[in-house]
């Protein structure tokens, strides 16, 4: 009897979780159909929602000061004659999207840096030999280079007119010309702080001797220079909308050199 008593729980105790499952099962199946033998409602998707804001192109002309400031040379040498300043032409072509522009930019510049006594970093005259850089005047030859870069600019507005311009980007520059010299052993007494008239050549009144490539006459020496040098483009200012398609921007920063300038572009 007892072990009937205990079959008989068992299977009471079978039969009610059974129920419960079936109970379970019948709720999850009426939750999805929600009512019980109709097809579940479909939920419905968020509508996917394309950007329209349209792709401009322009195309533009830019006018830039380039410097070449002389404690920056300053780094480099014992005494530089002077720093430079120089206008650079260029053109850019510009995808525009909202307030995002990719600019493609071509420039031509011309180096012209102080004439006079150069004296190397670590050197002191008169025991080792200055340089006397010549001008293009006196040279014959200009130094100058073609740039070709890429810059992603952002423009943050202001007002409907006015907006603040931030952007980077890099390329290359393509060395056309060269620059002369002359190597020159500077007299006795001469100095790193008074080079002169000790450093000057002969040519130019001073006391001065010529040496390299051969010694004793004047002849110009043109600079090793690598053919081509990077662009690093850091750049900062303000942009101008006269009209929608007309831009006028005011810009700043670093393109490899230190610049100041100002660029129009036109949007079809």
């Amino acid at each position: 009897m007892r072990t009937a008593s205990l079959v008989t729980s068992f299977a009471l105790v079978a039969m009610t979780a059974g129920s419960a499952r079936a109970g379970a099962a019948l709720d999850d199946d009426s939750h999805k159909s929600g009512v019980a033998g109709q097809p579940a409602a479909l939920t419905a998707e968020e509508p996917v929602v394309a950007d329209t804001t349209p792709v401009e192109y322009g195309v533009g002309l830019r006018l830039r000061s380039v410097y070449i400031p002389k404690p920056i040379l300053g780094l480099f040498l014992e005494r530089a004659a002077g720093g430079s300043q120089n206008i650079g032409l260029g053109a850019d072509i510009t995808r525009r999207r909202g307030n995002t522009e990719l600019q493609l930019g071509f420039e031509y510049e011309k180096f012209t840096v102080g004439e006079g006594v150069w004296i190397n970093k670590g050197d002191s005259v008169p025991s080792n030999e200055a340089d006397y850089v010549l001008s293009p005047e006196h040279s014959g030859h200009s130094l100058g280079w073609f740039t070709i870069e890429f810059t992603f600019i952002n423009n943050a507005p202001i007002n409907k007119w006015l907006a603040f311009r931030y952007g980077g980007g890099a390329g290359i520059g393509i060395l056309a010309g060269e620059l002369d010299h002359y190597n020159i052993q500077c007299a006795p007494g001469s100095s790193n702080s008074s080079p002169e008239p000790g450093c000057v050549p002969p040519r130019f009144n001073g006391q001065g001797q010529y040496t390299d490539p051969q010694p004793g006459q004047a002849i110009q020496v043109a600079y090793s220079l690598p053919p081509v040098f990077p662009v690093v483009n850091a750049i900062i200012g303000l942009q101008f909308k006269p009209l929608e398609k007309w831009t006028i921007n005011l810009e700043g920063g670093i393109r490899t050199l230190p610049f100041l300038g100002v660029e129009s572009s036109y949007f079809f």
